[in-house]
């Protein structure tokens, strides 16, 4: 077979529910003579068309509801399409659900069996390598020979997924499987995924956009049952959490968000013509960033300290810079103070919030909003912050611990 070769084939493919808001509705309809409807339709999948090479790994994004299980389920077979055709070539597999196929009376080891049988293993040395091989994986021990009914949902979850991979398939389906089980479980089951990868065709969901990029030579994008793009990993998801930014700053316009920055205030009795703002609007990692702030004292302060607290859009509080801490000592003798704050930019993606805080010992004079900043890189961050860091890895022949570095 040759790597071009298109292994799945999906054509204008609609999958449509028929939503009614009685029960009863349902039978009305049914008998009324004049074929009168009391439904609504709901499509789930809308004219989706796609193509799945041999070798190629496909990744399917998109919020919750937006159509993605219902699309792996029909490329399973599992459910039927309202219209369109599907075609694929080759033993698939899905792991939709891992614990969809067990049965809850049978043991492990005759769930094993029956699901060979049904995978088309007739050979009886066939039957008992793998047998061996999904317990090996699972890891139950004396429990195999137990029924499933008595299992752990962990138990359940290596079980299901030891028989959906050993079936040996030619294209794999992955449905959220890495969201599943302890962090162990999820770390052997990425290996499994690697050991198979160079063999098999893989359609794969997940909401881990770093799982997404780390398996998927192509992504589509889903929204609302409609294929809205399609493209190489980097690109989609960089479409995808672009959208679903727009999308949180939407719904952050049209309601009222709690103030997780606190109360402002401004003693006008003591200090007036406020101004503060940030050099730029947007900012990538390891950029300067400079906050402009300049202000007038109606008094002469026994110890003016200028902080500035920064939360994530998460309402995360990240850092809280001021000048007591960094030893500055701000000299307020002509009661017109003018300043600026450089700071290294090691914030990740996210869209940033900061106070300007102005006080005269523990006396707050001045605590107001500066105009947000956004930090835009689409890179793989983690946490909150991405610090600077040398790295010093050196390959030996003689590995003595630490020896010459």
């Amino acid at each position: 077979m040759s790597v071009n070769k298109i292994v799945v084939e999906v054509k204008n493919i609609s999958k449509v529910y028929k939503l009614y808001k009685k029960p009863f509705d349902r039978v009305k309809e049914s008998f009324n003579p004049l074929k009168k409807n009391y439904h609504t339709e709901f499509y789930a999948l809308n004219n989706i068309s796609l193509e799945l090479k041999r070798g190629e790994a496909l990744g399917v994004i998109g919020g919750n509801g937006n159509g993605k299980s219902t699309l792996l389920k029909i490329i399973a077979k599992v459910l039927t399409p309202t219209s369109g055709t599907i075609k694929s070539i080759g033993r698939v597999s899905a792991i939709l659900e891992l614990t969809s196929n067990l049965k809850q009376e049978m043991t492990g080891r005759e769930n094993i069996i029956y699901n060979l049988k049904i995978q088309g293993f007739t050979s009886k040395k066939d039957i008992i390598e793998k047998t061996k091989e999904v317990e090996g994986f699972a890891e139950i021990g004396a429990f195999i020979d137990q029924p499933i009914k008595i299992y752990s949902s962990g138990m359940k979850s290596r079980l299901g997924f030891g028989i959906a991979t050993c079936v040996e398939p030619d294209i794999l389906i992955l449905d959220e499987v890495l969201a599943v089980g302890d962090f162990k479980f999820q770390q052997k089951c990425l290996a499994k995924i690697n050991s198979m990868r160079d063999n098999i065709s893989m359609i794969f969901v997940s909401h881990s956009m770093n799982s997404i990029r780390l398996f998927c030579d192509r992504v589509i994008v889903l929204e609302k049952g409609n294929l809205v793009f399609d493209a190489k990993a980097d690109d989609a998801i960089v479409y995808y959490l672009e959208q679903e930014e727009d999308k949180k700053n939407k719904v952050k316009k049209n309601k009222i968000i709690k103030s997780f920055y606190g109360e402002l205030f401004h003693n006008e009795n003591k200090i007036n013509k406020v101004i503060s703002y940030w050099d730029k609007e947007s900012y990538k990692l390891d950029d300067e960033m400079i906050l402009y702030f300049s202000f007038y004292l109606k008094y002469s302060p026994k110890n003016l300290i200028v902080g500035v607290p920064i939360w994530n859009d998460e309402g995360i509080r990240v850092t809280a810079i001021n000048s007591d801490y960094a030893d500055v000592t701000i000299d307020a003798s002509n009661n017109i103070i003018s300043g600026k704050l450089k700071i290294n930019c090691i914030f990740n993606p996210s869209m940033y919030t900061s106070i300007l805080s102005i006080m005269d010992n523990s006396e707050f004079l001045y605590r107001g909003l500066i105009p947000t900043f956004k930090v835009e890189d689409k890179t793989r961050t983690y946490g909150l912050v991405t610090i600077e860091s040398i790295w010093n890895i050196k390959n030996y022949v003689d590995i003595a611990p630490f020896k010459s570095i």
